[in-house]
């Protein structure tokens, strides 16, 4: 398949080439790797791309059930290419090309030997669950021929050995890997934020940042202190922005002087993202009271939507999790994973509640918004650093 030159026009490329090696070595009585090949599950059906449509019905009204759709296209797609240039390889069943594709991107750890990063498989060290933090760490090493780990923490005889897969939203989880992460600190909801279709000055922003797109794509958090969440508001000022375009020139131009600046190696060291692509309207600070009303109004909007999609409420599926015993493991996990996306839709919709009374307050009112700060823990730093000197500026004015 190298000679085919696979590895640049396949989705998965490293993954396709694992699975199609893994696919061969089975059917091979005197496999050198039969032990381990042998010990590999024999069902894969608690991954989301092979749900029933009875099981996907309980993921209803979540945006999850388009990445699951994009996962199986994605494999398909890798598969067709794979038996269109080798055809030999077609008598391999696409059912098996998936579950296998899924064993691998769920198994496999990052390596690297002698200097060479690659990929491969550690029987045993892949049956280790998850834990966060992280309990052990692992590597191979050149000294000892071998995969090595470490724990962190003392272990007592008996106890089980957990590994860290990473800081993961839920969706990547169970999409690959088929399982729910209980109380996950890095759930995400994705959102999908388009220009105003009654803005007149649409095509003027689309050229300040040099796109095209009708929209940008965000994966947001329950903390308004968060960077993504930082990226998205100011996504959201940049396209409610309804008054002098001259505003947002002179943010434009401040970053193109930033660029500059950058390109010369007078900032190099700077931890920042490379500003020398230019303006990307990801960080605009509030520009006023009413555009800061207005992107707030649309967050709250876009959350209510969210939510009004699914055809059950918080409260119904914390009684469903509670109360039916009849759950199978992948309607209970379908069941966590869409409160988990509510959690987030419904914690936003009452910072946004608690946020947007605070815009209409005089000066000497907001004063009392450090207090308020206090009840919000994951909006503080926004109420503080954004709304409070916004709202100070325009009542000095």
């Amino acid at each position: 398949m190298f000679d085919k030159n696979l590895r640049q026009r396949l989705i998965s490329p490293k993954h396709s080439f694992l699975c199609t090696y893994i696919m061969q070595e089975r059917r091979k009585p005197e496999s050198e790797w039969n032990i381990y090949i042998n010990i590999l599950p024999q069902s894969y059906t608690n991954f989301p791309i092979f749900f029933t449509d009875d099981e996907k019905d309980w993921l209803k009204g979540s945006p999850f059930l388009d990445q699951v759709e994009e996962k199986i296209v994605d494999i398909k797609n890798d598969y067709d290419l794979i038996c269109k240039e080798v055809p030999e390889f077609a008598h391999f069943p696409l059912r098996e090309y998936s579950e296998i594709r899924m064993m691998v991107s769920s198994r496999i750890f990052g390596i690297q030997i002698e200097g060479v990063k690659t990929d491969g498989f550690v029987a045993y060290a892949d049956m280790l669950n998850h834990k966060r933090p992280r309990q052990t760490t692992w590597n191979y090493t050149d000294d000892r021929r071998g995969f090595v780990i470490d724990a962190l923490d003392d272990i007592k005889r008996g106890e089980q050995v957990y590994d860290s897969y990473g800081k993961k939203c839920n969706s990547r989880f169970f999409l690959n890997y088929g399982f729910i992460n209980l109380d996950n600190d890095a759930d995400e909801y994705p959102f999908r934020i388009y220009y105003n279709p009654e803005d007149k000055m649409k095509q003027i922003k689309m050229d300040m940042i040099k796109s095209q797109a009708e929209f940008m794509k965000f994966r947001v958090v329950d903390n308004l202190n968060e960077r993504i969440m930082h990226e998205l508001l100011s996504w959201l000022r940049f396209v409610e922005y309804d008054d002098n375009i001259t505003l947002l020139m002179q943010y434009q131009a401040a970053a193109q002087q930033a660029a500059q600046k950058y390109r010369r190696g007078e900032d190099s060291d700077s931890d920042d993202d490379d500003p020398s692509k230019g303006f990307k309207a990801k960080d605009l600070p509030p520009l006023s009271i009413k555009n800061e009303k207005r992107c707030l109004i649309k967050l709250q909007a876009l959350c209510a939507e969210g939510l009004v999609a699914y055809p059950t409420t918080m409260e119904e599926d914390k009684d469903i999790l509670d109360n039916r015993k009849d759950l199978t493991f992948n309607q209970r996990n379908c069941v966590l994973y869409r409160y988990g996306e509510k959690k987030i839709l419904s914690k936003l919709l009452l910072y946004c509640d608690k946020i947007l009374p605070l815009l209409d307050m005089d000066f000497k009112t907001a004063r009392k918004i450090v207090e308020k700060c206090r009840e919000l823990d994951d909006c503080s730093e926004y109420i503080t650093n954004s709304i409070y000197h916004l709202i100070k500026k325009e009542n000095i004015k």
